[in-house]
């Protein structure tokens, strides 16, 4: 191979094969007309189309597909590892049409039931309009370690004779709305791996649970679960003792009547743990001041609060997310360039966005067009 350490720096990524001596990658094999054959010549198999194992009927008219992040890697046992590899997608959702969205009368962040003939899963959906109508998009590394029951749970084990590739993207599945009033969140910093190991077994209590991470340099443990009802008092107690929240600096709230408790740590100026059990409305914002390092002697008052939104701020301004992992650029400040006129060679020069692995190039790109299209 050409390719090497000092290339990638000097010139960026490149497109695989380099063959040795070349100054470009290799955009497309075989454009001499040469194969790797004993003829030269390319072989074809023909094979007759079979249709897949589960197509829709009515009792199941949605076609589950399953597939890749952009930055997670099969069953995420490494790169499950690594909190800014979350910013970009932080939790297991469900994709669906707009329309679908629609017909089934489900708002972003609402909870589904989502059945098929092995088994069911519970977890949010989330409004795309690259997905087509009649089918679902799950990513496929969210295990049950992640996401209880995990997404084969939903899936085929059909294969086909010859490449031996599994069936996992023509399951057939249908959703029904959750009914799971009782909401709990929780945020750890610290030893994420050592958080995970010993909330998880815990938190198989709860109906739904999604666990996931966040951070960078700082990473937490973010939880979020729901169940029909409150758990028994014992089971919180056990929770706010490994989550540093029965002790030391923290701020409490509890309504025993309504199942609610809350508590928030504050060391040092700063917020290091967060617990919300019955009512978890503030969670993304105290997310956002956690991430922030933000916890200012005004905002203290509202911490407990049950408010959507952090004081004085839009509840109606769609949540940020990373779109650049490796330069840490928000899609926010990427939008913003776009609407001063950046095109993606200014961006790249001015944010740093997709001068590294390149793999958030193709959304960037999208928001271009998007732009454009609304002009």
């Amino acid at each position: 191979s050409g390719i090497d350490r000092e290339l990638i720096d000097r010139q960026g990524p490149q497109q695989w094969p380099f063959p040795t001596g070349a100054s470009v990658g290799t955009s497309r094999l075989y454009l001499d007309g040469i194969f790797p054959t004993a003829s030269g010549r390319a072989q074809f198999l023909a094979e007759p189309y079979i249709a897949a194992r589960e197509l829709r009927d009515a009792q199941y008219p949605l076609t589950l597909n399953t597939g890749r992040l952009r930055d997670q890697w099969h069953g995420m046992s490494r790169t499950g590892t690594a909190a800014r590899l979350f910013g970009h997608v932080s939790e297991a959702l469900l994709s669906l049409n707009p329309q679908e969205m629609l017909g089934h009368d489900l708002q972003n962040g609402d909870l589904v039931k989502l059945i098929s003939r092995r088994g069911e899963l519970l977890l949010p959906v989330s409004s795309d309009d690259s997905v087509v109508a009649g089918q679902a998009f799950l990513p496929m590394h969210w295990g049950d370690r992640f996401l209880k029951g995990g997404v084969n749970v939903l899936t085929q084990p059909a294969f086909d004779p010859v490449s031996k590739q599994p069936e996992l993207k023509h399951s057939g599945v249908r959703i029904e709305k959750a009914r799971l009033p009782w909401q709990f969140f929780a945020l750890i910093e610290g030893n994420v791996q050592q958080h995970m190991e010993r909330l998880r077994p815990l938190c198989e209590a709860f109906t739904y649970l999604s666990m996931g991470l966040i951070g960078r340099e700082r990473p937490a443990l973010v939880v979020r679960a729901a169940s029909t009802e409150a758990p028994d008092s014992t089971l919180l107690q056990h929770i706010d003792s490994l989550l540093n929240l029965d002790d030391g600096p923290v701020m409490a709230y509890d309504d025993p009547k309504r199942s609610i408790g809350k508590r928030v740590r504050i060391d040092n100026g700063r917020i290091t743990a967060i617990r919300l059990a019955g009512e978890t409305l503030a969670q993304h914002w105290l997310q956002t001041l956690w991430l922030e390092e933000r916890v200012d002697t005004a905002l203290r008052r509202w911490l407990l609060a049950p408010l959507s939104s952090e004081p004085g701020k839009d509840s109606t301004l769609p949540r940020d997310k990373t779109l650049c992992n490796c330069m840490n650029v928000s899609q926010s400040a990427v939008v913003s360039g776009i609407e001063r006129g950046l095109d993606l060679n200014q961006l790249k020069t001015q944010l740093g966005c997709g001068t590294q692995c390149g793999s958030c190039v193709p959304e960037i790109k999208r928001l271009i067009n998007a732009v454009a299209v609304t002009e």
